[in-house]
């Protein structure tokens, strides 16, 4: 049976529903989380705030355990409930850091290179209406709760491009501007992994090719499980290759991205002092590489990246 008191959406539907080649429908939930059914379901439907769920429109998208933030193509900004009026996701690029120096009696600088800094991305926020005093206390809490920067990057999605994500945090001041009954402000994220990732992560287990269909080098993630020893994997001209044994049951999991090998099993193990190679290697975009590891059950991942 379907259990109306247990939905507490705030919206009202009227949608058929397929269920072992028969339909039903679904009449009327109220905001108060009650209901009408016309027929009984087979299904058992739950909500919980642990959770992000958003309407797809065409092919439905799977989005990952760990988007926090999205923004509807209706421009409503989920877990917080406001609406954004503008963003400055379409900064062409992010600044730079450049490295130079000045030799007095010759024109112009040295060029040591650049690096790119980390990225900013505000939204322009507003409130619905209808607000009461207490209910915009109530939402200035339930906001700062969703922001915490203590609680570290999170990933954010504009549904209007579902196949990328965004990592950002919260970083400087939130200015309210606070009207009769409604809220407008800026909520100014960072991204200090400046980089734009998709979504669907890459996955090659065994021997195959592997390519980076983005615009800008990305990392990878190597996991070869045990029992294996001194393990390796070519990945084009690179070899990274493990000395010593990998017992059953154990993953050995080196991430060119941070540059770091652990031995995961009841509790990690650093394997650094045990690894040889090119463990910053980063994958050029748009080029097919070979991948050949010593074991076939060693797999690489991957996203593709953009600036």
């Amino acid at each position: 049976m379907y259990n109306m008191a247990n939905y507490n959406s705030g919206l009202s539907y009227n949608q058929s529903v397929n269920y072992n080649s028969a339909t039903y429908f679904i009449v009327e939930v109220s905001n108060a989380g009650h209901g009408t059914e016309l027929i009984s379901l087979l299904a058992s439907l739950s909500a919980s705030d642990s959770g992000i769920g958003v309407d797809a429109v065409g092919t439905p998208v799977e989005y990952p355990a760990d988007s926090y933030f999205i923004i509807t193509t209706e421009g409503r900004l989920e877990p917080l409930g406001v609406m954004v009026l503008r963003d400055s996701r379409h900064e062409l690029m992010p600044g730079t850091r450049d490295n130079t120096e000045e030799i007095p009696g010759r024109h112009g600088e040295i060029d040591f290179g650049s690096e790119f800094k980390s990225r900013l991305l505000e939204l322009h926020v507003a409130t619905d209406d209808g607000l009461t005093p207490a209910t915009k206390e109530t939402l200035k809490r339930t906001i700062a709760k969703y922001l915490n920067p203590v609680a570290g990057t999170k990933k954010l999605i504009f549904q209007d491009d579902e196949t990328v994500q965004y990592e950002v945090k919260y970083a400087g001041k939130i200015d309210l501007t606070k009207y009769t009954d409604w809220m407008e402000f800026t909520i100014p994220f960072k991204m200090t992994q400046l980089f734009i990732e998709s979504v669907a992560e890459n996955t090659l287990t065994g021997n195959g090719y592997i390519v980076n269909n983005g615009t800008f080098e990305c990392p990878i993630l190597i996991e070869i499980p045990g029992p294996a020893t001194n393990p390796s994997i070519s990945v084009g001209a690179s070899v990274l290759a493990y000395t010593g044994y990998i017992s059953a049951g154990a993953l050995l999991i080196i991430n060119t991205d941070v540059q770091t090998a652990c031995i995961s099993a009841v509790a990690p193990i650093n394997a650094m002092a045990a690894i040889t190679g090119d463990i910053d290697y980063v994958l050029t975009p748009g080029i097919s590489v070979a991948v050949a590891p010593s074991i076939s059950t060693a797999a690489i991942s991957w996203r593709d990246r953009w600036l």
